[in-house]
């Protein structure tokens, strides 16, 4: 195992343990022979992990943690760091099995479009569905309904997706390009083993899907990571600070499952 961690009856999260975490994780990066594209996520990603994993780490009461989507693994590696009792379900979880093996990581198989998610009813207290929203592309209404199926009465479901109405967005638009290009997106199936964005959501888009699954968002918020580099990330910075935050390109929603909905069979489609 990469990293161990001593549960104890209460999690103390400090800057240490972050810390920690992050070490752990790119240590393994760093010395392990994976997929370039594996390496790459990381960087780009890493300040929305450690945001993510802030507002989890503020939110996680009972301890039993869904990720849905797990690859590249991550994100689960850094729950498991910081001693969440975490589960994962992703589409192939074989072609992160390094990284599974190195943190002693739970991940079940799930095509979560077309499968229920193989657990019982009301198991977990928390869901963390990040990233997930705008690669699906058959059946969004069934996924929600199985979230909602297995998360407690009571429980949370965090999604964060990019916004539809961000400030790259609009200017893809406004200059004739696509938002998401299908020759790039549809590429990643291939190459990546997943779909890629299918469509992006504005944050209102967002909440009437969660309200018609049984949700109730009590946490809606954008922000933003200039993962660029150079004089591309300071001038986006700084058009950032200067708009609204309908503007920023992630949309963050904590949401709690209020009520239960009619369980739905997948839709199969005519073409793959």
């Amino acid at each position: 195992m990469y990293f161990e961690h001593n549960n104890q009856p209460e999690r103390i999260i400090s800057m240490e343990m972050l810390q920690q975490a992050t070490n752990a994780v790119e240590d393994f990066l760093n010395n392990v022979e994976i997929d370039e594209w594996q390496r790459g996520y990381y960087v780009d990603h890493k300040q929305r992990y450690l945001a993510d994993l802030k507002l989890i780490l503020d939110n996680v009461t009972d301890n039993t943690l869904l990720e849905v989507g797990a690859a590249p693994g991550h994100m689960t590696a850094l729950m498991k760091a910081c001693g969440i009792n975490v589960t994962g379900v992703d589409l192939n979880p074989e072609r992160v099995s390094n990284i599974i093996t190195a943190f002693d990581m739970d991940i079940r198989q799930c095509d979560v479009e077309r499968e229920p998610l193989p657990f019982e009813d009301e198991t977990f207290d928390f869901i963390v569905f990040n990233e997930i929203f705008e690669h699906l592309r058959i059946d969004p209404p069934f996924v929600l309904c199985e979230l909602n199926r297995i998360l407690q009465p009571g429980g949370k479901l965090m999604l964060t997706t990019p916004n539809l109405y961000s400030l790259p967005s609009i200017a893809r638009f406004l200059t004739g390009r696509s938002i998401a290009d299908p020759v790039i997106e549809y590429s990643k199936l291939r190459n990546m083993g997943h779909m890629g964005h299918v469509r992006e959501y504005s944050a209102h888009e967002v909440s009437r899907c969660l309200f018609a699954s049984g949700f109730s968002p009590c946490y809606v918020n954008y922000r933003f990571h200039a993962n660029y580099s150079g004089k591309k990330k300071a001038l986006l910075s700084t058009m950032y600070r200067l708009v609204p935050s309908r503007f920023y390109r992630e949309i963050v929603v904590m949401a709690e499952k209020t009520s239960h909905v009619p369980r739905l069979t997948p839709v199969v489609p005519l073409i793959n």
